[in-house]
C-alpha cells in the first residue's frame, strides 16, 4: 500500500459572494459582512483556508485592497488569523459574533411544508436494552474467510463498462434457478429472473410497471405494509382481507362489486401472524386467480426456515402463469446486502427488465458476484444447515419458556421464520404485558402496527433472528419477570 503525503498547505476553500455595486454600501465591508456570516454559521469551518487576497478580488473584479481590508477587518475581530505565506485561515475556535440580519429569512415552499407537518421520527433501538424488531439476522454462523474468500473472487473480475445486464449477472441468475429447482420445486430459465435489491424494490418495480391508476389490488390484513404502500403509489385502490391460523381467508378477497386485478400474500409464514397457507386455501387461491384473471404475488421472504408442519412448494410452482414470485437473501445472509429476486412468467419479466433500464435502477454488481460465489461453492447451503439449526434451538427455547404461562399467553407463528407472536389471554393482559416490557427497555412492534381494518387483533412480534443464545435468554428472562410482576399486583390480598 502507497503511503499518501498530506499537502502542504490545505487548499483555499470556495467562497461564494455577492456585491451590490449600486447601494453605496463600501465593497470591502460587504466582503467583510458576508464572510463572517458565513464563518459564523460554520459555512466556513474553523481552519479553513481563505482564498488569496489577489485571487479572491480578481474573482470579484474588485480592487485586491478590498479584500485585504476586508480580512484586516476580520483578523481584529479576532475570526480570522494570518499566517504569513500559508495564508489567510479561519481562527480555530470562532467567537461569539452576531450574524448580520440584513436579509429577511425565507424558505422554499416545500421546506416550509416539512416544518409544518408533524414529522414522526422512526422508533430506533439506540437507549432500548432488547430489540425485538423482526427484519434482522445473524451472520455470525457465516464463518468469516467463507465471506472473504467470496469478496476475494468478485474482485478477481472488472466490473461492466455500463450498468450491467438490467436482469442481473447471468452467472447468479443461473445459480438461482439451479438453487431454487432444488430447493422450492420451481422450475424456471435464468431469463425468467430478474435481480432486485431486495423485497421493497421487488414490490415497487412490480407496481409501477403493471399497475395503472383505479386498480385494483388485495392486501393480507395486517399484512406486510411495503406492499400496500408500492401499490398506493402506483395510484392503485386497496382491498384488505383477513388472515386467520390458516393464513390468507381466499373469500374476502373478491366480492359483488369488483375482483381485483393482484393479491399479495405471503404464504410460507404469514406476515406477521405467522401462519402458514393451507394446501386447500393455496388450490382455491390458484382457482380464483384463473377464473378471475388475477395476478399473484407471493412474497416468501423467509421460507428458508421452517420448523414443523407441510413444507408446501411456492404457489408459483402449480400456476406458474399467473403467479409472480419474490424472495430475498435478507433472512439467509443478511438484509445489509439488499438483493433479492423475482421469478416472474417470461412476458412479465421482460416488462420488469424495461422498467429497470428505463430508471437505472440495477443491483450493485460486487454484491451480486459475492452472492454468486455463495451459492456456486455450496457456502449459503452449508451456511443454511448451520443458521436452521440455531433458529430452530431457539425457536425450541421460546416454546419451552413460554409453556409454563400458557394460561395467560398465546404464542403463534411458530412454525417457520424468524418472529413469532404474543398476545395475552385477556385484552387487559395484553396491554399490561406491552406496557411492562416497554418500561424494561424492550423495543418491539405491535400486531397492530401491521393492520389497516380497526379490527387487528392484540399481540406483538418477538423478532429473534438476530439475537444469540445469550440475548434470547435475558429476553425471555424480562419477560417472564414482567409477567410476575403483572400478577402480583393483579392478585387480590388476602
Amino acid at each position: 500500500m502507497v503511503a499518501t503525503r498530506p499537502s502542504r498547505h490545505p487548499l483555499p476553500a470556495l467562497v461564494a459572494l455577492e456585491l451590490d455595486r449600486v447601494s453605496g454600501v463600501p465593497v470591502f465591508r460587504q466582503i467583510a459582512r458576508q464572510l463572517r456570516e458565513k464563518i459564523v454559521s460554520h459555512a466556513l469551518l474553523p481552519g479553513s483556508r481563505l482564498p488569496p487576497s489577489r485571487e479572491l478580488a480578481s474573482h470579484l473584479a474588485v480592487a485586491r485592497n478590498c479584500v485585504v481590508e476586508a480580512y484586516d477587518e476580520l483578523i481584529a475581530e479576532g475570526i480570522l488569523e494570518g499566517r504569513g505565506r500559508r495564508g489567510t485561515f479561519v481562527v480555530a475556535r470562532v467567537p461569539a459574533v452576531p450574524a448580520a440580519a440584513d436579509r429577511p429569512a425565507w424558505k422554499p415552499l416545500l421546506l416550509q411544508r416539512v416544518c409544518h407537518d408533524e414529522i414522526r421520527p422512526p422508533e430506533g433501538s439506540a437507549g432500548a436494552n432488547f430489540d425485538w424488531r423482526p427484519g434482522q439476522a445473524s451472520t455470525r454462523s457465516l464463518p468469516l474467510d467463507v465471506w472473504r474468500n467470496a469478496c476475494r473472487e468478485a474482485g478477481r473480475h472488472l466490473p461492466p463498462q455500463g450498468y450491467g445486464d438490467p436482469r442481473g449477472e447471468p452467472g447468479l441468475r443461473r445459480a438461482i434457478a439451479d438453487w431454487i429447482r432444488e430447493h422450492r420445486s420451481v422450475y424456471v430459465t435464468p431469463e425468467q429472473i430478474v435481480i432486485t435489491h431486495g423485497t421493497g424494490h421487488a414490490l415497487h418495480l412490480v407496481a409501477q410497471t403493471l399497475l395503472r391508476r383505479g386498480d385494483l389490488c388485495a392486501t393480507e390484513d395486517p399484512g406486510y405494509a411495503g406492499a400496500t404502500l408500492a401499490f398506493l403509489r402506483s395510484g392503485a385502490l386497496m382491498r384488505y382481507a383477513p388472515v386467520d391460523a390458516e393464513g390468507l381467508v381466499i373469500d374476502r378477497i373478491v366480492d359483488d362489486s369488483a375482483s381485483p386485478v393482484l393479491v399479495h400474500v405471503t404464504p410460507a409464514h404469514q406476515y406477521p401472524m405467522g401462519g402458514r397457507l393451507s394446501g386447500s386455501r393455496r388450490t382455491a387461491l390458484v382457482e380464483l386467480a384463473r377464473t378471475r384473471a388475477m395476478l399473484i404475488v407471493e412474497n416468501e421472504y423467509d421460507c428458508e426456515f421452517h420448523y414443523s408442519g407441510t413444507n408446501h412448494p411456492p404457489i408459483f410452482s402449480y400456476a406458474p402463469e399467473s403467479t409472480v414470485l419474490l424472495n430475498t437473501f435478507a433472512k439467509a445472509v443478511s438484509p445489509s446486502l439488499r438483493l433479492g429476486f423475482i421469478v416472474a412468467p417470461p412476458v412479465v419479466a421482460a416488462a420488469l427488465v424495461a422498467q429497470i433500464e428505463r430508471e437505472r435502477t440495477h443491483v450493485s454488481w460486487p454484491v451480486q458476484k459475492i452472492v454468486e460465489t455463495l451459492l456456486l461453492s455450496g457456502e449459503l447451503d452449508r451456511h443454511l444447515r448451520r443458521v436452521r439449526r440455531h433458529y430452530g434451538a431457539m425457536r425450541d427455547t421460546i416454546r419451552q419458556r413460554l409453556a409454563p404461562y400458557a394460561d395467560l399467553v398465546t404464542l403463534g407463528g411458530e412454525e417457520g421464520g424468524l418472529h413469532v407472536i404474543i398476545a395475552g389471554r385477556h385484552s387487559s393482559f395484553d396491554r399490561d404485558l406491552r406496557a411492562a416490557l416497554r418500561c424494561n427497555g424492550v423495543v418491539f412492534n405491535d400486531v397492530r402496527d401491521f393492520a389497516m381494518l380497526e379490527s387487528a387483533p392484540d399481540g406483538f412480534l418477538l423478532g429473534y433472528g438476530h439475537m444469540d443464545s445469550e440475548a434470547l435468554t435475558q429476553s425471555l428472562d424480562v419477560f417472564e419477570a414482567c409477567i410476575k410482576r403483572i400478577n402480583h399486583r393483579n392478585d387480590p390480598p388476602r
